[in-house]
């Protein structure tokens, strides 16, 4: 990302992939444009807590266009630009902006406004995140626990953010979901479902390993590689 500071109040310019993010520290907005036009797709007012490190939430919005733009384009591309019209993209801006905010609420373990954002969406009953201390950063614990409106629940722990994101997903999706669907709460599996995808997209957000252009290159290799291969068993 290619970032430029605009105005000695902290406004700045960052070039992403496939979009350009302005944020005006006069208005706290940010304007997302494609990076080959000039009128801005989405403008996202920032609240009080984004506006305190705007670059973070910028990086995470980011992250989460390409995540999607994987996942929309079966890992053909990171740049959602190139696979919707400027409506569509609009629309899924939105909702990445969303999952960005969570992520950032994450990082700097503003747990209770996560927890309550998951619970008015997704109308869970409960959701609850802790930090355990130590002397020792890596015995550092993080435990979650979500309960739904019919009093399901599951329980992860993890020694980072991440892994109890990915933990809490794939909890919900293995264990959550099955509990619902077999009491015929098919409403509230749905809505689960849609829980777990949310986090799985935030787990990858924190995960500083996790880069969607190495991701991309190692699809493109393989699908170079199978190819390839096919064309020798084709001339044999």
């Amino acid at each position: 990302m290619k970032y430029e500071e605009t105005c000695a109040e902290g406004s700045f310019i960052v070039w992403g992939t496939g979009f350009r993010f302005e944020y005006e520290a006069q208005t706290s907005f940010l304007n997302v444009t494609p990076l080959d036009e000039k009128r801005a797709l989405v403008h996202l007012k920032l609240d009080r807590h984004l506006v305190k490190d705007p670059l973070t939430y910028v990086e995470s919005l980011d992250k989460a266009n390409q995540i999607k733009a994987l996942m929309y384009s079966n890992n053909a591309t990171i740049n959602l630009a190139e696979i919707m019209d400027d409506e569509r993209v609009a629309s899924l801006i939105e909702t990445t902006a969303s999952i960005s905010r969570c992520a950032f609420d994450l990082h700097t373990h503003n747990f209770e406004r996560f927890s309550k954002m998951l619970c008015q969406k997704f109308d869970l009953k409960n959701v609850k995140i802790k930090k355990f201390r130590s002397r020792r950063k890596e015995n550092e614990l993080y435990l979650a626990r979500i309960q739904t409106r019919y009093n399901n629940s599951v329980c992860v722990r993890a020694c980072t953010l991440t892994g109890l994101t990915a933990a809490l997903s794939e909890r919900t999706l293995r264990d959550l979901i099955t509990m619902e669907f077999g009491h015929s709460y098919n409403n509230s599996a749905h809505s689960l479902l849609n829980v777990s995808s949310k986090l799985a997209t935030i787990s990858h957000i924190l995960d500083q390993n996790f880069i969607p252009e190495r991701k991309l290159a190692r699809y493109n290799a393989l699908r170079s590689q199978m190819s390839t291969a096919g064309i020798r068993r084709h001339k044999e």
